[in-house]
């Protein structure tokens, strides 16, 4: 019999305070060589915990119980030493952590911070181990030269998730614990990324943990999975047998009640990001209208800009072309004060939540302070709004008490919430709102936003890779590819049945939770164009497959136009759509 690659049993987490208190009890389970197990479980019900256990890193304040026993094939890694510990992690077992913009060094380039890791178990030095992290960076879809030389704020959450996939793939581990790998991805690269964890495992053994909370994404990719529920595994069996018993959610049933005046209008926004190297067409001529009461829904790949949009939407970065104006006010020509003032009706809930939030200061203080600043409350009246905005997102006010670290990823996402809608905005965007959060808590995030939107008439902006959440909220919907918008619509439902060869691919990308889909769809294992040379012709055209593609296609640039004269109101920026 095989042993296996990794051995859990009486695994145990608890408080180290005066009244310990149980985060992990009696965990057990195996993970043979090359195979995959998948962990599920709401927000706060033990999963990160279960990986950062296994690795020796759990945060100050918890420490493993006693009985708790874990190997790593023949060796017991609750025996082992410090500096043991050191040469095992990363080489032998190694994790991608959920949350990317903290777990990368803010101040060390990314091509750097992976050769750090080969030198650091001397597998390559210098030059070499330069060349191969660029080489990394390269197959998990990234231009690895120029990505190399980039800082971690340089990049979009969705390319960080991928240095965070490539840091770890790099030494080939026995064991890979993947805690929400693909939860900032948008499909294409969520399903390229876990295709090439079955490569891995295929070719090295290497044996897959995959944590998530996104049980469709777990079953398609593992044999066995297990249900995690306030620190105990409370259901266990095949992906097949997990998936049967899954609750379908309802779609919100408000109507969308938008006024006639558009709230806001971005007329051929551009945005360029420039280095010494290379200029990248962030965002290129993209024009849109939005009104009270109104969600547009705005999907596509990492890296096509929908975040650099939202930013130059707010003012927050400098275009190169175009014009915004919300309200009748030209965003452009505001000074720094005006600008600060029209904020507060205009909010951003941005992608990294944890990142987002102080740490040093307390859910009460962080949203405290947003109500002082804008002059909204001050003293017991400020605190009492601040407890009720808690309430409003689906959190236990006493949660006010607590510092971000002390939450779970979803409870993070919720409070960042709270804080933009403290200053009760007329528009809010949001930037990946349920990417990091379990399906109950997916459900409550939707429904919020969807009674916030109604109730308020507040115009919403959704980004998202997940096209499901966009579906349901929006009123609109637009694709966008390196920086342009290639399909829309008025009618939400052109996501089940789009046009462009790219909206297409964005579908079939999702996972469907059958293992049998998954083995009849195409590989993504393809490469990606570069950002910083695009075609003269569709940019898409190197990853399309219409049978219809021609030397038009590589020539000359698709505008949008209306896809058929019955369909005014869908364009797609395709020459061969249909």
């Amino acid at each position: 019999m095989t042993e296996p690659a990794l051995s859990v049993s009486s695994l145990g987490v608890r408080t180290t305070g005066l009244t310990p208190r149980r985060i992990l009890e009696d965990v057990h389970f195996t993970v043979a060589p090359g195979s995959s197990v998948g962990l599920v479980g709401r927000s706060g019900s033990g999963k990160s915990s279960v990986g950062n256990a296994l690795l020796g890193l759990l945060p100050r304040g918890l420490a493993l119980a006693p009985e708790s026993r874990i190997h790593l094939g023949p060796d017991d890694l609750t025996a082992m030493s410090s500096d043991a510990m050191r040469a095992v992690r990363g080489r032998r077992l190694a994790m991608v952590f959920q949350e990317p913009l903290l777990a990368l060094d803010p101040s060390m380039r990314i091509g750097r911070q992976l050769a750090v890791a080969l030198e650091a178990h001397q597998v390559a030095m210098g030059e070499e181990a330069a060349a191969r992290a660029a080489q990394m960076l390269s197959r998990v879809g990234m231009n690895g030269p120029q990505a190399a030389r980039r800082y971690p704020h340089e990049l979009s959450g969705g390319m960080r998730q991928r240095v965070l996939l490539a840091m770890a793939l790099l030494l080939e581990p026995d064991v890979l614990i993947a805690d929400e790998p693909t939860t900032a991805l948008d499909p294409t690269l969520q399903a390229q990324l876990l295709d090439m964890l079955d490569a891995l495992r295929a070719a090295t053994g290497t044996a897959l943990l995959l944590i998530s909370h996104d049980l469709d994404v777990v079953a398609e990719r593992c044999e066995r999975v297990m249900v995690l529920d306030q620190g105990r595994i409370v259901d266990e069996g095949s992906a097949e047998e997990i998936v049967r018993n899954r609750r379908r959610l309802p779609s919100p049933t408000r109507p969308v009640r938008a006024t006639e005046q558009p709230l806001l209008v971005a007329e051929s926004v551009s945005v360029q990001f420039t280095s010494s190297d290379a200029t990248v067409r962030a965002v290129d001529e993209v024009s849109l209208k939005l009104r009270r009461g109104e969600c547009l829904g705005i999907v596509g790949e990492s890296g096509c800009g929908k975040t650099s949009l939202a930013r130059a939407l707010l003012g927050l970065v400098p275009m190169a072309r175009g014009r915004v104006t919300f309200d009748s006010i030209a965003v452009r020509d505001l000074d720094r004060r005006a600008l600060r003032r029209l904020r507060k009706r205009m909010q951003l809930v941005p992608q990294d939540a944890g990142a987002s939030l102080t740490p040093e200061r307390t859910v009460d203080e962080l949203l405290i302070e947003v109500l002082q600043v804008h002059g909204i409350a001050r003293g017991p009246e400020a605190r009492t709004r601040a407890r009720a905005l808690l309430s409003e997102v689906g959190l236990d006010p006493a949660l006010g008490d607590r510092r971000p670290g002390a939450l779970s990823s979803g409870e993070r996402q919720r409070v960042a919430i709270a804080r933009a809608l403290a200053c009760e905005p007329a528009l809010l965007i949001c930037d990946e709102p349920v990417a990091n959060v379990d399906a109950d808590a997916r459900e409550q995030l939707l429904n919020l936003l969807d009674r916030l939107r109604a109730e308020r008439e507040l115009a919403l902006i959704i980004i998202s890779h997940d096209l499901a959440a966009v579906g349901r909220l929006a009123s609109r919907v637009a694709a966008m590819y390196l920086g342009r918008v290639v399909e829309s619509s008025d009618d939400p439902r052109m996501l089940d049945a789009p046009r462009m060869p790219y909206t297409q691919l964005l579908r079939a990308s999702l996972p469907t939770g059958a293992s049998a889909a998954r083995r009849s769809r195409p590989s993504f294992l393809v490469d990606f164009p570069s950002p910083t040379a695009p075609s003269d012709g569709c940019a898409f055209h190197p990853r399309c497959t219409n049978p219809l593609k021609n030397d038009r296609c590589l020539s000359e640039r698709p505008v949008l136009q209306p896809v058929a004269p019955q369909l005014p109101a869908h364009l797609v920026a395709c020459w061969h759509a249909k």
